[in-house]
């Protein structure tokens, strides 16, 4: 352990400090939300926090969401494209971490929204349990978000055994819930039930009843384990045979194509806009079927699979041709 690992931190919040007996020097918090607007609402508290510290405080800006926070002279802000893959990420935020050296404090954007960038919760988790070691030897403290749905159990329970704190954030109609599912090296007889948010009070739901209905309403919410236990490279596709079998209307078919030509073919427009007019969903699918493993095919098989089905047009067309060229 560090040697500042007992000095505590606040996250801004003192009732939400009291049920996590504070926060440590070395800690990586990760909150599962149901909307990125959940994550963002103890990020301002946090942020002054940290600012009143005198900590240095960085803001990681990779996702496609609205900022999390808006500039200010107390955070700098870095600007990182996922899109350029997993290891240029990585790559770059191992750097910007050395750079800062010990004891700055990061906020990261929703690691979900890498899924539309990598197409795949493996790097996700990589990513994590790369960064988060990392920070915790640097003594920072560090805040991330995933969204509780878009991820297999087995990502989350990678990161869940790689980070210090985990903490669900819960709707019920108009209600907030706070439960916390990991919290390294603390305890107390109430801090892992569920608590309901009221301003800045979090207050534990100790009566049975109550908590009853809550775990009912939440269970009843995540009843489709099964597909929630896949990949999202491997939901995307059962979602793509599903619309190849006519269940999906044209626009949400044409929106599954465009998301599988962007995992499997890359991001050059030229190569996206050709797939899109020359590649049906039923092509993709077989693509995937001679594929090991997930992620891009590369600039040269694409290209290659785009002359096969251009050639394949023209080969249709050659008979018509003929027959015009001999009425002539």
């Amino acid at each position: 352990m560090p040697p500042d690992a007992d000095q505590r931190v606040s996250t801004g919040l003192p009732s939400l400090d009291a049920l996590l007996d504070g926060l440590r020097i070395g800690d990586n918090v990760v909150w599962r939300v149901e909307h990125i607007d959940d994550y963002r609402r103890f990020i301002a508290p946090f942020v002054a926090a940290a600012t009143e510290a005198r900590r240095s405080l960085i803001y990681l800006r990779f996702a496609h969401h609205p900022p999390l926070i808006e500039p200010n002279p107390w955070v700098k802000i870095v600007s990182i494209d996922a899109e350029h893959g997993f290891e240029s990420l990585t790559r770059q935020v191992y750097r910007l971490i050395t750079d800062h050296g010990r004891g700055a404090f990061y906020l990261f954007d929703c690691l979900s929204d890498l899924l539309g960038a990598w197409a795949t919760d493996r790097m996700v988790g990589n990513f994590f349990r790369v960064v988060c070691p990392y920070l915790f030897e640097l003594d920072t403290v560090a805040y991330f978000a995933l969204l509780r749905h878009e991820h297999s159990l087995a990502t989350l329970q990678r990161i869940r055994q790689t980070t210090q704190v985990l903490l669900d954030v819960h709707r019920d109609g108009p209600d907030r819930y706070v439960q916390p599912v990991k919290v390294w090296r603390r305890a107390s007889p109430t801090m892992f039930l569920p608590h309901a948010i009221r301003g800045e009070r979090f207050d534990p739901v100790a009566d049975s009843a109550r908590a009853t209905r809550l775990r009912s309403t939440l269970d009843r919410r995540d009843a489709d384990e099964s597909r929630r236990r896949l990949d999202y490279w491997d939901r995307l596709f059962l979602r793509a045979a599903e619309a190849a079998e006519g269940r999906a209307t044209p626009a949400e078919s044409a929106q599954v194509l465009d998301r599988l030509c962007r995992a499997v073919l890359g991001r050059d427009e030229r190569i996206l806009e050709l797939a899109r007019r020359h590649f049906s969903l039923a092509d993709l699918l077989e693509i995937r079927g001679r594929m090991i493993g997930s992620g891009y095919i590369g600039g040269k098989a694409a290209g290659m699979l785009l002359s096969l089905s251009l050639s394949a047009v023209m080969f249709r067309r050659l008979p018509s041709i003929a027959v015009k060229r001999k009425v002539r």
